[in-house]
């Protein structure tokens, strides 16, 4: 994972977030191949193997399902889905990962690819990670998500609309709840799109 990308990751743990500190055996250049991230609050260690960085058990291996079909169309509908623009940073779950290089290419995204049914490569723009239903990046630092997978709980997309900034929109399937600090703006009969409110702005009378 590239190295600026390492810097926006957060343990999974429940406690106030600080940053992870990295122990890096093989890089390349600025692409770290090879490492362990700890948490300096509870001790937890977080492996990094082949530019991927994995927040569980590895056991499991890196498939989280079967393949959906192939969408010639797909990184472009998740960003018009996303609102993307240049510069922002997005997570893309489950099958909406592979995705990820098209679109980061198209819009000049950073994007990081959240269990990949299958390896998608990475570069500079796109870091892969492995988690369970947790997004392991900093509060407030995404402007979109995008989850493909229906085993997350309402606890659990609440935590993602956590990593959201204000106006960070979020896509998932529809069978999921929408979390109260969104607001829905769209919806068929797979997927809704939410958007985060901002905080709420006290008007005085002058």
């Amino acid at each position: 994972m590239f190295i600026e990308l390492l810097d926006g990751l957060r343990c999974t743990a429940d406690h106030p977030q600080i940053p992870l500190v990295a122990a890096i055996l093989q890089r390349d250049d600025r692409l770290v191949v090879q490492g362990v991230l700890g948490c300096p609050t509870c001790r937890r260690e977080y492996e990094i193997e082949d530019g991927a960085v994995w927040f569980r058990d590895r056991t499991g291996g890196a498939g989280t399902g079967e393949l959906l079909p192939s969408d010639d169309e797909g990184a472009i509908r998740v960003g018009a889905f996303l609102a993307v623009a240049d510069g922002a940073t997005i997570a893309l779950v489950g099958d909406w990962a592979r995705y990820a290089i098209e679109l980061a290419e198209l819009v000049g995204l950073r994007v990081y690819a959240v269990n990949p049914p299958e390896p998608i490569g990475e570069s500079e723009r796109v870091g892969t990670l492995y988690s369970n239903n947790r997004l392991p990046v900093t509060d407030g630092s995404l402007r979109g998500v995008a989850i493909d997978e229906a085993r997350w709980s309402g606890d659990e997309l609440r935590l993602a609309a956590r990593a959201l900034s204000p106006g960070g929109r979020m896509v998932a399937p529809a069978m999921l709840p929408v979390p109260a600090e969104m607001e829905e703006i769209a919806r068929d009969d797979r997927w809704w799109i939410g958007e985060k409110r901002g905080p709420l702005v006290a008007l005085h009378r002058r």
